[in-house]
């Protein structure tokens, strides 16, 4: 594969989701993510709350990872989030109380969860609820442009498929501008000499 089709190998980025119905009484998730590329990992905070009584108001730390599902086509690929979570974060003497797997489009800006957190007597499920991002809830951050990563993202799901068809698809959209960002420093000052 030439090196102009590579994907980022570094890159981290925030995102920002929303994991529920909306429904009065239903529970309601935060997931606030750092996503690290190269090791395809997330670390972030989860906040669950729900109008009972008494209310849940659930703040925890939160880790996991994410892979790329590819399927046959017609079918598109999926982005796979596996997640816990608990007080103090992974290496803290502190039990999971949640737990997630989330199935997201390529380029994860919807899809659907399945989580579980221990209320302090059982735990409870939550099965086949939405999940959006929710953009509004990410500070800009100097020099990080959130479109451009998580398109490069996205590109990089489509590689590891091997769905030429989509990366045809992709490139009608700007396939460039998510290359250009792709490149090294060194690349773009060569260029510029």
């Amino acid at each position: 594969m030439s090196d102009s089709l590579l994907a980022p190998t570094v890159g981290l980025f925030p995102v920002a989701y929303l994991i529920g119905t909306n429904q009065p009484g239903a529970p309601r998730l935060q997931l606030d993510l750092l996503v690290y590329t190269p090791d395809r990992s997330i670390n972030g905070a989860a906040l669950l709350t729900q109008a009972t009584n008494p209310p849940l108001d659930l703040h925890l730390d939160t880790w996991g990872s994410y892979s790329y599902l590819t399927v046959l086509p017609p079918s598109q690929g999926k982005i796979l989030i596996t997640a816990q979570g608990n007080q103090g974060g992974p290496h803290a003497n502190s039990p999971v109380l949640f737990k997630l797997h989330a199935l997201l489009d390529q380029n994860w800006q919807q899809g659907v969860a399945n989580y579980e957190y221990y209320n302090g007597q059982r735990w409870v499920s939550v099965e086949n609820v939405p999940v959006t991002l929710d953009n509004q809830r990410i500070q800009p951050l100097a020099n990080v442009d959130l479109q451009t990563e998580l398109h490069s993202a996205t590109l990089e799901a489509l590689i590891a498929s091997g769905d030429v068809a989509q990366l045809k698809q992709l490139a009608s959209v700007g396939l460039d501008q998510a290359l250009s960002s792709t490149k090294s420093a060194a690349t773009k000052t060569a260029k510029k000499a």
